[in-house]
């Protein structure tokens, strides 16, 4: 496995936080490791550890996350709404970090989603969301 390899396999897709033994808020980020596994890291000062929580989609991973974390008070992160385009959907939904990162770092915020086969866009993007992928592009570990 070459270099890029092992980046490409450890895509950043969501982020969640869940609440430590002295009430401390800690980041978990949900990584793709192959095509079929998903995984839950806890990052700690900028060093990553590997949860037992993981799955064969992003979906279970997260749902896994909730009832796994769901009495250390689990939450994702709020990246906003994910739209299609060309007919906008009325509602949205909810984006997941990976596409909001998509959205803002494309020229107009348009991007194209390879698994629903069409244009998108995210609006509504949290602050924190924001400031996460701010830091997180400058330490270099989207």
């Amino acid at each position: 496995m070459t270099a890029t390899t092992r980046e490409a396999a450890k895509t950043l897709i969501h982020v969640g936080f869940r609440r430590g033994s002295h009430a401390e808020e800690i980041l978990l980020l949900l990584r793709q490791l192959s095509p079929a596994e998903f995984r839950w890291f806890e990052d700690r000062s900028g060093v990553e550890t590997a949860t037992d929580v993981s799955a064969k989609t992003k979906e279970e991973a997260i749902e896994n996350a909730r009832k796994v974390f769901k009495l250390a008070s689990f939450r994702t992160l709020k990246c906003g709404f994910r739209y299609t385009l060309p007919e906008r959907d009325e509602h949205g939904m909810n984006a997941l970090f990976f596409q909001m990162k998509a959205s803002l770092l494309s020229p107009n915020g348009i991007y194209f989603d390879e698994e629903m086969g069409h244009n998108c866009f995210v609006q509504n993007m949290s602050l924190e969301a924001k400031k996460l992928l701010t830091q997180l592009n400058k330490e270099n570990r989207l």
